[in-house]
């Protein structure tokens, strides 16, 4: 039995099709913008250390980051 082409699926339930468009875009452009760079930081903490006890708080973090931008400028944007 071979699977119904992806365009079929699209065509029957379209809100479907565009509500994970909506997801995938949103997602795409936080990872662009580094929205998501405190949970990368989170994620990777917890896999080297077991553990999120002792990580920085959200608010430390980003201000961490912002200081390290400002101390090793790179090409970005703004």
């Amino acid at each position: 039995m071979s699977a119904a082409h992806p365009l079929e699926e699209a065509l029957r339930n379209p809100w479907t099709t565009l509500r994970r468009g909506g997801a995938w875009l949103h997602w795409y452009l936080k990872e662009i913008m580094g929205e998501n760079a405190y949970l990368h930081y989170i994620e990777s903490y917890e896999r080297r250390h077991g553990t999120r006890e002792g990580a920085m708080g959200e608010r430390e973090f980003w201000r961490d980051h912002t200081d390290e931008q400002d101390r090793n400028p790179k090409a970005r944007c703004c």
